[in-house]
């Protein structure tokens, strides 16, 4: 491996930098919703990164020390743009949270709807990398068990609308036709799955739920009212944080009436949670 001194003695290496979207629109974005800094969400690899799209196109093409020159320089769409850029970004985030995120990444790439990303690896289930790879299905190493990548085509690694759509799908604010969840909102969401996640080692009471696939799962009963209740309070403007309790006044009314609703027909209104 390299050391840091002798990477910074080529020109190429030098060179490198991070293009203005995929910073303001996508990394601080990313950074300021899960509240990680930059060790945890960022373009740049590190020295052993030695190929692909957390270097340069010009650093791969060029480095006497990159490993694989052909990855992430061949296809017409790496020629397009500033061959000095990084195209890609890693996300620190781990269990349920990365399982949901590659899912949408998932669906995002998979049928076409957002042509800008190149790759994309991460996992479901925290035993098998998934991803994709310049056109079809792909994996990679187990590092992507505890962490997302997303690589662009050096075309898009600029590009705000794609951008705004991997933004979308990594944090699960709605996307339609690139319009974003106000933020506020969607980091009160993923406070909520975090709530939920946690109270699920202390529930003792559960009913079936329909999974959407068929398949009746055991859900805490308190999870399912909690969560009816917290997105019923979000929907007339009442801040949810992390640590949020039902008996506050903010959200009491709006508790006891889902609740009820929950109650008199748990598996009919827990269909869709």
């Amino acid at each position: 491996m390299p050391s840091y001194l002798q990477l910074a003695q080529e020109q190429v290496w030098q060179d490198q930098y991070v293009p203005d979207n995929l910073t303001t629109l996508l990394i601080e974005p990313l950074r300021e919703f899960y509240n990680m800094g930059a060790a945890s969400i960022g373009a740049p690899g590190d020295n052993n990164h030695l190929y692909g799209r957390h270097r340069s196109a010009a650093w791969d093409r060029g480095s006497a020390y990159c490993t694989d020159r052909s990855y992430g320089t061949t296809d017409a769409r790496d020629h397009d743009g500033d061959q000095d850029i990084y195209r890609a970004l890693d996300v620190g985030i781990q269990g349920e949270v990365l399982y949901a995120a590659s899912h949408r990444m998932d669906e995002l790439v998979r049928f076409g709807k957002c042509p800008g990303v190149a790759e994309w690896f991460g996992t479901f289930d925290g035993q098998t990398v998934v991803g994709w790879y310049e056109g079809g299905p792909s994996s990679s190493d187990d590092s992507h068990l505890w962490h997302l990548h997303v690589g662009f085509w050096n075309g898009s690694a600029d590009d705000p609308e794609t951008m705004r759509l991997v933004l979308a799908a990594i944090t699960g604010q709605s996307s339609e036709e690139g319009a974003d969840m106000d933020t506020e909102q969607a980091r009160q969401l993923y406070n909520l799955d975090r709530l939920n996640t946690a109270l699920l080692l202390d529930a003792d009471e559960v009913t079936q739920l329909d999974d959407g696939q068929g398949n009746k799962v055991s859900y805490p009963l308190m999870i399912v009212r909690r969560q009816k209740a917290i997105l019923k309070a979000l929907a007339e403007g009442v801040t949810v944080e992390a640590e949020v309790d039902l008996t506050d006044a903010a959200v009491e009314k709006v508790a006891k009436a889902t609740a009820d609703e929950i109650a008199a027909d748990p598996e009919r209104d827990g269909a869709d949670t």
